[in-house]
This record gives C-alpha cells, sequence and structure tokens, in this order.
C-alpha cells in the first residue's frame, strides 16, 4: 500500500467533515469547552452549527472536486483508485451512462461541487452577519437544498447497485449533505425559537 493512495487521501479529506459533524452533535458542547479559549465562538450552539457546518461544507466541496479532477484523469486514459474491487471510484466516475445528472447532462462533479459552493455562500454569509434579517430564509434555503439533494444521492446509489461498484468519494459527498441537512435543520430550530439572537 502506497503512503498516499486513494483511501488515505480520502481519509484525510473526510477529518474536517468529522470535526464538523462532532460540533453539530449533541456532543459538541463537551467537545468545544477545551477549544473554546482559542475559537470564541465556539462557547455559544450558534457558533458549534455554524462552524461545525462549515467544516462539512467545506470538506463536501473539497472531495467533490476531487471527483472532477478523478473524472478527468480517467477521461485521459488513467486510473485513481482500484478498479479490480467492489469500492472502485474509476468504475463509478468513469461510467459515461450514470455520470451525468439527467435531463442537465452535466456531470455530477461539477453538480456536486456547485451545491457545496452554494453551501458554502450561505453558512459564510450567515457566519458573517449572523443577526441579519435575512439569515432565517437562508438556513431554510440551504436546509431545502440540502434535503432536495437526498434525490440526487438516491439516483445515484441506485446507478452504483446497477454497476455492482461503491464510489468512496462519491459517498462521502453524500453523507457530507446528509450531515448538512442535520446542521441547517438544528439552525433553523434554534432560530425559529427565539435564541439565535440571544448567542
Amino acid at each position: 500500500m502506497e503512503l498516499f493512495d486513494s483511501n488515505t487521501i480520502l481519509a484525510v479529506m473526510v477529518i474536517p467533515m468529522a470535526l464538523g459533524f462532532l460540533l453539530i452533535s449533541p456532543m459538541g458542547e463537551s467537545l468545544s469547552t477545551s477549544m473554546s479559549n482559542k475559537f470564541p465562538s465556539l462557547k455559544t450552539l450558534r457558533g458549534r452549527l455554524l462552524i461545525g457546518s462549515l467544516l462539512i461544507a467545506s470538506s463536501g466541496f473539497i472531495i467533490a472536486s476531487m471527483t472532477l479532477w478523478i473524472s478527468n484523469t480517467i477521461s485521459e486514459g488513467a486510473g485513481f483508485c482500484a478498479a479490480d474491487s467492489f469500492f472502485s471510484c474509476d468504475d463509478v466516475i468513469g461510467n459515461d451512462d450514470y455520470n451525468k445528472v439527467p435531463i442537465l447532462g452535466l456531470s455530477w462533479a461539477w453538480a456536486g461541487i456547485m451545491i457545496y459552493s452554494f453551501f458554502l455562500w450561505i453558512l459564510m454569509s450567515v457566519n458573517k452577519e449572523p443577526n441579519a434579517e435575512w439569515v432565517g430564509s437562508n438556513i431554510k434555503l440551504g436546509f431545502m437544498a440540502s434535503t432536495t439533494g437526498v434525490l440526487a444521492i438516491i439516483w445515484l446509489m441506485y446507478a452504483e447497485y446497477q454497476m455492482g461498484k461503491i464510489c468512496p468519494y462519491c459517498t462521502a459527498v453524500h453523507v457530507g449533505n446528509i450531515l448538512l441537512i442535520y446542521g441547517f435543520w438544528q439552525m433553523g430550530k434554534l432560530y425559529d425559537s427565539g435564541e439565535w439572537h440571544k448567542q
């Protein structure tokens, strides 16, 4: 096994997502106490939800960008992931029948990059101005976009089932979307309760 094989690279890219998940989970408060002196925003639930979701979205964006690189590498005739195992991003991403968004013809990698850019825009703007009057609308928009993403995830899981292969990079992007549903839902609950502005 190489030092920087595809699995090791993915494991490194998933670290911010895992940390983000811990911050938005019920364990976030106890986890953040040791870091709150250095990062004061982690003292509040609002801060933990925003920072955790930003970490998840950043990781998802990086991994989605990596799927575009993998797609380009495959189109040039090279490979990246093991093509002879059940877990093979080369076979999934390189499959011309399933690697395009139906109707749009856009590659799933570009779709992932665009949606994660949208999530990052929402989260960074809310983080920058958490008490602006449009914050509630943006949180709802993020929740609706991430929830709608489940339809794409179901389609892509169906495609992987048809191929008999699983793309670990794609799966990490899907997991990030699911975690963002939870993050936006938690932010929406906090905003609707009136506690958002008190933090």
